[in-house]
């Protein structure tokens, strides 16, 4: 007598790292240029924990020359510095299905293989970015000259500007911002009430968007908080070993299964700044986010990664579902003009 067990059956490996493969390139195509070249994500074999690179440290300037000295000049140095960056391991599933659940349905078991195939795609895609935004603000903090304070509320879009006077002449390497959907919003809704006229349901704006024409990347990983107005080449999340697929049977449960599990590795490289290796190695999200764990290893503010713009108690209210003074003050003036008192 012959039984049929999940040994017998097809396990779709191939076909979730087709799925994964395929949703994964659409993403990368998307979302590179989406963030306008700030936040990349690519692929490269690289071993070890880190990838430490040096980089020459010149920095030197033009002088007066006399056309009439006969004056030795002195040499003068070059120095170098190391460019630092962390490999972080990650882990998706695993996840289990009957193939009883399947059949129900009158689907085919492959199904599965699929639909978790795309969706480590997806979910690999926004973990990265979320380990980028964690560790590019961890980093800025640790650096305070590239730190400014605003409040949405009184500054509107100077809120933005804030940031970019941290670049003084070079305020048009920021490429992007970055900010939570309530920051967004918020600076929206305040570009839309400074109209400086309206007629007729014709609104003139007198200026560039909210945003000041750059691109935003609205993601709620970014504390409320918090804005960062980001350069090229920001930050750069390589997928740095081959990740791993394995579809399995689980043969210990009364119904036969089928599970799915991933796991992989990506080098996180920010523009001016190094992992600080003796904090140690393989770090979590936690350790990405302490300021810390980062330093930064370029001379000139202007050559880093971005500014962050950290933005006050108002804001914070209204995410809070507070009102603000100002925000009180209009309802105040409602109420006495609903009962007669203006």
């Amino acid at each position: 007598m012959a039984t049929t067990i999940n040994n017998d059956l097809i396990i779709y490996n191939d076909l979730a790292q087709t799925a994964f493969l395929e949703r994964r390139q659409d993403n990368l195509e998307v979302f590179n240029t989406a963030s306008n070249g700030a936040i990349l994500i690519d692929n490269e074999l690289i071993e070890g924990d880190f990838r430490k690179r040096a980089f020459y440290k010149v920095g030197g300037t033009i002088e007066s020359r006399d056309v009439n000295s006969t004056n030795k000049k002195q040499g003068k140095k070059i120095g170098a510095g190391e460019t630092v960056s962390v490999k972080v391991p990650w882990a998706y599933g695993p996840y289990e299905t009957t193939e009883e659940a399947f059949k129900r349905r009158g689907r085919d078991v492959s199904e599965f293989s699929e639909v978790v195939g795309i969706d480590v795609a997806d979910a690999t895609t926004e973990g990265y970015v979320k380990y980028a935004i964690h560790s590019l603000i961890a980093a800025i903090e640790s650096n305070p000259s590239m730190i400014t304070t605003a409040d949405i509320a009184t500054d509107g879009k100077k809120t933005l500007t804030k940031g970019l006077r941290k670049y003084g002449d070079k305020f048009e390497r920021v490429s992007l911002f970055v900010m939570h959907s309530t920051t967004y919003f918020e600076i929206i809704d305040q570009a839309i009430s400074n109209k400086i006229h309206e007629e007729a349901g014709v609104v003139v704006y007198g200026g560039q968007p909210g945003t000041l024409g750059k691109p935003v990347l609205v993601t709620d990983c970014v504390p409320v908080d918090a804005i960062l107005g980001l350069v090229a080449n920001a930050v750069k999340i390589t997928e740095s070993q081959a990740p791993g697929f394995r579809s399995y049977d689980v043969n210990d449960q009364e119904n036969l299964v089928i599970a799915y599990r991933a796991e992989g590795t990506v080098n996180i490289d920010l523009l001016g700044y190094s992992w600080d290796t003796s904090k140690g190695d393989n770090p979590d999200l936690a350790k990405l986010s302490d300021k810390e764990n980062w330093k930064k290893h370029f001379d000139s503010d202007k050559s880093t990664a971005g500014v962050l713009i950290k933005l006050e108690a108002p804001t914070l209210n209204r995410k809070a579902g507070k009102a603000t003074k100002a925000e009180k003050d209009g309802e105040d003036g409602e109420t006495k003009k609903d009962n007669g008192q203006e």
